[in-house]
């Protein structure tokens, strides 16, 4: 039953996020003139497939462009809707995909090609002089990848790089990276039964598993083999200053969430007035649980107000664009349980303050550290790895989820606090640090943020780890480590405890580490780590939250 829920439905990943919440067409909207299947010159001679939706009126008008792997077709309602404002639309395969020629190959193209497609479009008859950007995920990165060509920008669960997506924290993100690279890897989509994706997972070398599946994969086999941020993955970044409108929309649980905040502030001090950053309980796939965040009512309707946006900043920039609930601060930030937006124009916001809770004896987890030297030990075998339940990955069974199937593994040090007497809010980044040691010459540590409810069940809120580098010496050498967790906004309750798991596996959001030091790209032997994890006195392993001030 589990493999289903978690891998049966990858159609979905393909074309959840060309749009958020689509909506239908009105069925008494205006007509307009579409021409279909023209074929657009890049410079190196390939043409790529492009459609473009027109006002009925005569006339020259402003362009949304939207280029899309995941085929030009199913961008047809969000076109419709902008044709309807007297706006042209410009839908167009990428490079290697449906209807377009050449190689697909992920990121590499999207720059020239869209630089290309740009220039095409301000020699047609029809084009007014503004080209914003619309789409989410790769439709949004092949945004950032022009931003400089575009009047605004809409960014929507994407980033402008994307090292960040599959070495989060320098960890490889199996579940994402295969879910979505082995299905792409074709002209149109691959049809891999879900259970290969799975089996694949538990394939060793990783750089067989594309083969595994019944089609080699060249692009997976390079992101294997750059582990490190390197000149491969420095030719895919895009993120930078950008003088343009950007309305960007992320996702407390979404594979880019920490890419796109670092995305938003990176946009300089010469950022647009009208630039926005909104995160709010968005997965990228299914959800595993699907929790009561109050309706659309209280989320608010995040492909409307991304629409109202960019036809303001390309008709009219004056219009009032905003809807409610969002706030009208650069960043609108949603606080889950609490079930509302805070807004605020800085990040992380000034009414947060970073207080520590130091793991304790007795498996406590407190806001003072102990006098008292102490360490608790596990042993971690790749063998039989720690599984992740939701969390931030791609695919079916994502986001929230209950975490009590872990609760008597082995392989863990949990650490819980006392019960809250009133609500804790979190919003913001969270760190952790610990100190560690492992017989392994490099080994994984990942700590697990989680919500406990009254009646015992286990909720997450957020993950991240790090790898380590061992001490095979017997020195007694301890590794400080540093982990990122990411960040969220999340309230725990009055009568709920908050628990941190420290393991060294989250299979299969993140790959196994097989404790040699092996490169992952052809690393097939694993050994069984014993992992230490001191703290109290000289070693004050703790976790860094973000706690916003009670108003």
């Amino acid at each position: 039953m589990r493999k289903t829920q978690l891998f049966g439905g990858w159609m979905l990943i393909l074309f959840l996020f060309v749009s958020i919440n689509a909506q239908e067409s009105n069925s008494e909207a205006k007509d307009y003139v579409l021409k279909s299947d023209l074929h657009v010159e890049m410079a190196d001679g390939i043409h790529l497939a492009t459609d473009i939706y027109l006002p009925r009126e005569e006339g020259q008008f402003p362009c949304v462009l939207i280029r899309s792997p995941y085929n030009k077709n199913h961008s047809k309602k969000d076109a419709e809707w902008f044709v309807q404002q007297d706006v042209a639309v410009v839908v167009q395969d990428t490079r290697g995909k449906f209807a377009s020629e050449g190689k697909f190959y992920p990121f590499w193209h999207e720059r020239c090609d869209g630089l290309a497609c740009v220039e095409w479009i301000r020699r047609q008859p029809w084009f007014g002089g503004k080209i914003g950007g619309w789409g989410g995920s790769y439709v949004g990165y092949t945004q950032w990848a022009i931003s400089d060509a575009l009047d605004a920008l809409t960014p929507l669960l994407t980033s402008a790089e994307m090292y960040g997506l599959i070495y989060p924290g320098g960890l490889f993100s199996l579940a994402s990276a295969f879910n979505w690279g082995l299905v792409v890897n074709a002209q149109k989509n691959n049809p891999i039964p879900p259970q290969k994706i799975l089996d694949a997972y538990g394939r060793l070398p990783l750089s067989v598993a594309d083969d595994s599946t019944g089609f080699p994969n060249q692009f997976l086999d390079d992101w294997l083999r750059h582990e490190i941020e390197d000149h491969y993955w420095q030719r895919m970044n895009h993120r930078g200053p950008v003088t343009a409108p950007v309305l960007s929309v992320a996702g407390w649980y979404d594979i880019f969430l920490k890419s796109q905040i670092t995305d938003f502030q990176k946009l300089d001090s010469g950022i647009h007035p009208a630039s926005r950053l909104i995160i709010g309980p968005l997965v990228h796939g299914k959800p595993a649980v699907e929790m009561d965040w109050g309706g659309e009512e209280k989320t608010g309707d995040f492909q409307g107000l991304a629409r109202q946006f960019l036809v303001a900043q390309l008709t009219d920039a004056s219009k009032d664009w905003l809807l409610p609930p969002f706030k009208p601060n650069r960043y609108s930030l949603f606080i889950m349980q609490r079930n509302e937006y805070y807004g605020c124009d800085k990040w992380p916001p000034k009414s947060v303050s970073f207080q520590s809770y130091y793991l304790n004896d007795n498996q406590k987890l407190s806001p003072a550290p102990s006098s008292e030297k102490s360490k608790v030990e596990f042993t971690y075998d790749p063998m039989n790895p720690f599984i992740s339940k939701g969390g931030t990955f791609l695919g079916v069974g994502v986001g929230p989820a209950w975490q009590n199937d872990n609760l008597n593994r082995k392989d863990q040090a949990a650490f819980e606090s006392e019960v809250f007497e009133q609500p804790l809010t979190l919003l913001g980044p969270i760190d952790a640090v610990i100190y560690c040691r492992t017989d392994a010459p490099a080994t994984d540590f990942i700590a697990c943020l989680q919500d406990v409810y009254p009646d015992g069940q286990i909720l997450n809120i957020q993950e991240g780890g790090t790898s380590v580098s061992g001490d095979t010496t017997c020195t007694s050498r301890f590794r400080r480590a540093e982990l990122s967790l990411w960040a969220t906004g999340y309230e725990i309750a009055k009568g709920h405890k908050l628990r941190l798991v420290l393991t060294s596996s989250l299979f299969p959001r993140f790959n196994r580490n097989l404790n040699n030091a092996e490169s992952i790209f052809e690393a097939r032997k694993s050994r069984v780590a014993r992992q230490e994890i001191y703290f109290g006195k000289d070693h004050p392993s703790r976790v860094i939250l973000p706690v916003l001030k009670a108003e």
